[in-house]
């Protein structure tokens, strides 16, 4: 009877909806409060630098953003706001997998990524991200939601919208408050406005960058056609420390081992990522851009690799089989050309060909490569592999050589951080880089005949592998996840060997060195050089780069970005990887 007596107070008071508004935010955020307490206590570690007055009033600002979506969802008909009460129940589920896996909501960064990379990505996410779990974390505020259908709609729809216009009003401009003055990762009380902060944040950002031209080269004319060729690899989600190339204990690279035997490889050692996903490592490596947080857009506004290397008489592809950058590019350009690019290779363009990635993986956009190179010389080839991404299982074929190191995951398992767990994800993880790495570099030199190419290899970013529990494998600032190759692959009769010849022991590389490196390969003079860009690894001495940069979150320094480095000598345990079980000691 008393809580049959108080829904009917409640519903027949003169501001029903926004008693009920009220009543139903503070109970999400008590919920909120109960299932996220260590976020809280978080939360009180900026009592000293913000100041009780800055804190309380941010907190009570999106507690008032709470009260103000929920207000909305009431002046909805009952058909519409069943339906947006069915989208936030997703919306939780979706903010709480994510939570319990990355410790935090999305942010605009995060819905950026979701909204930009390709679908298969998007759907190896979301299988490895969600957990039955989340529906326990989602049924309270199921029950919560539900509240907001026993307020009758109101009836007249003008009358509607003139009382959503004062929420509607408030939402954008307290979120475009917090915009400007607050990281994007602090003040989370509630996964459906914590959400609705993250598409703000995403528009925000979006408005404030730079939808411009890129700057042009100075006049500059070729002679000819160049006789080698320039190949850019940019791999997906390699650990540089993986590498038996690096010392790691498996013999997961030998034939790149054989390489370097051969004089045909010079490896750079570990190198550190431009950034913790892709997204920044990519925009970094294009554009040569060497400053964290890209506050200038110069890396929209800077001349791309293309460009260079169009100016120097090369005939420009880029193969992307990872959805990655210059799709970005592309859409910037109104779906047009991208500015100095002869060719586009995607996986539409390899499906028209009849070649099946699903099946030959990165080997064969291998032979793609060396069948460009046997025809003539003169390319500069960038790619962006699909690599390693988590699923680990789906990168390497379903049999017995090549599975080298075992037990190993099943193609959907989840990560499990459980030492049985960890030594399933490490075996399979190696696998992965013994077949889409070495196995990628045996496939392209065996068959490519014209021996007149560099290659130069690094990854976008590196991965972790539970070695703290963790469930995710990048995105995070952690410092494993900028440990990546840097390595040249040439061929026996490259042209420009001397290059190779003069780099020093002991240097230290970034991916911000590796721009540079390339436009000297090109052979592009300082004059036509019109950006400081960082060294070239052939000018890098080893008292350089004693401090390598890094970040993670809003690309141009919006929301939430954080800037870290690694030092010399790094932190004890970085660039060093052991793996699980038994270690075989040949191929």
């Amino acid at each position: 009877m008393t809580a049959k007596y108080f829904l009917r107070a409640v519903t027949q008071a003169t501001y029903s909806r926004a008693i009920t508004a009220l009543l139903a935010a503070t109970l999400a955020v008590l919920i909120d409060l109960f299932f996220r307490f260590s976020d809280y206590q978080t939360l009180l570690h900026l009592l000293p630098i913000a100041g009780a007055m800055k804190l309380s009033g941010a907190l009570t600002l999106v507690f008032l953003q709470v009260v103000a979506f929920f207000y909305l969802i009431l002046l909805l008909p009952r058909i519409l706001r069943t339906g947006v009460l069915l989208l936030s129940v997703l919306i939780v589920i979706v903010q709480f997998s994510y939570w319990l896996t990355l410790s935090q909501f999305m942010t605009g960064t995060d819905l950026f990524l979701a909204l930009t990379v390709g679908g298969e990505n998007r759907t190896d996410a979301i299988s490895s991200f969600f957990q039955p779990l989340v529906f326990l974390y989602a049924l309270p505020y199921v029950l919560v939601l539900s509240t907001l259908m026993i307020v009758s709609p109101v009836s007249a729809f003008r009358k509607a919208l003139a009382l959503s216009l004062l929420p509607v009003l408030f939402l954008v401009a307290s979120n475009y408050a917090l915009f400007l003055h607050v990281p994007e990762r602090s003040f989370h009380l509630n996964p459906l406005t914590s959400f609705l902060r993250a598409i703000f944040y995403y528009e925000f950002e979006s408005l404030s960058g730079y939808h411009g031209p890129r700057d042009d080269l100075p006049p500059f004319h070729a002679f000819q056609r160049p006789s080698d060729s320039i190949i850019y690899v940019i791999d997906e989600s390699v650990r540089g420390s993986n590498l038996s190339l690096n010392g790691y204990p498996r013999a997961t690279t030998p034939f790149l081992q054989s390489l370097e035997t051969q004089g045909l490889l010079k490896n750079l050692g570990i190198c550190v990522a431009a950034g913790s996903f892709s997204h920044i490592s990519n925009a970094y490596l294009i554009s040569g851009h060497n400053a964290f947080p890209d506050d200038t857009f110069r890396t929209a506004r800077n001349p791309t690799l293309f460009d260079y290397a169009k100016k120097m008489g090369y005939e420009t592809i880029y193969i992307d089989i990872d959805n990655g950058y210059l799709s970005l590019l592309v859409k910037a350009a109104g779906d047009g050309p991208v500015r100095s690019l002869d060719r586009y290779m995607n996986d539409q363009w390899f499906e028209e060909r009849h070649i099946d990635l699903k099946s030959t993986m990165d080997l064969g956009v291998a032979r793609v490569l060396s069948s460009l190179l046997n025809e003539r010389g003169g390319y500069f080839i960038v790619v962006n592999k699909k690599g390693l991404h988590f699923h680990y299982r789906y990168r390497y074929p379903d049999d017995m050589a090549s599975t080298i190191w075992s037990p190993v995951m099943e193609a959907s398992d989840p990560i499990d951080p459980s030492p049985t767990g960890r030594e399933k994800l490490v075996n399979t993880y190696d696998n992965g880089i013994r077949f889409q790495v070495d196995a990628f570099f045996r496939a392209f030199v065996s068959e490519t005949t014209n021996p007149n190419y560099i290659i130069l290899y690094t990854s976008d970013h590196g991965q972790t592998l539970t070695e703290h529990g963790q469930l995710y494998t990048h995105m995070k600032p952690d410092k494993v996840i900028v440990d990546v190759p840097d390595f040249f692959v040439s061929g026996e009769r490259y042209s420009k060997k001397g290059f190779l010849a003069d780099i020093p022991p002991g240097i230290r590389v970034s991916h911000l060195n590796n721009f540079a490196t390339l436009l000297d390969l090109m052979g592009v003079p300082m004059s036509l050089r019109v950006r400081p860009y960082d060294k070239s690894i052939f000018s890098l001495t080893a008292d350089d780069n004693r401090v390598r940069y890094y970040m993670s979150g809003s690309l141009h320094g919006f929301g939430d970005y954080v800037v870290k480095m690694i030092p010399t000598p790094p932190d004890e345990g970085w660039g060093v990887s052991r793996p699980f079980g038994n270690i075989p000691t040949s191929e």
